[in-house]
């Protein structure tokens, strides 16, 4: 029963393996950049509390 589902497994081709390398990187990028954001929100957050306790 194995070996009858591998047979009929679709087999990736050169250029479906490069489309779905090509769309985990986009999602990974786009994850950094948010990642990115998030990191930068929060400091520019710690910098006006740090800012406001000079006032």
């Amino acid at each position: 029963m194995h070996t009858m589902l591998e047979l009929l497994k679709p087999v990736r081709t050169a250029e479906s393996a490069e489309a779905g390398d090509r769309e985990r990187r986009r999602l990974s990028a786009r994850r950094l950049r948010a990642e990115l954001r998030e990191r930068e929100r929060q400091e520019r957050a710690i910098m006006e509390i740090a800012w406001s306790r000079l006032c």
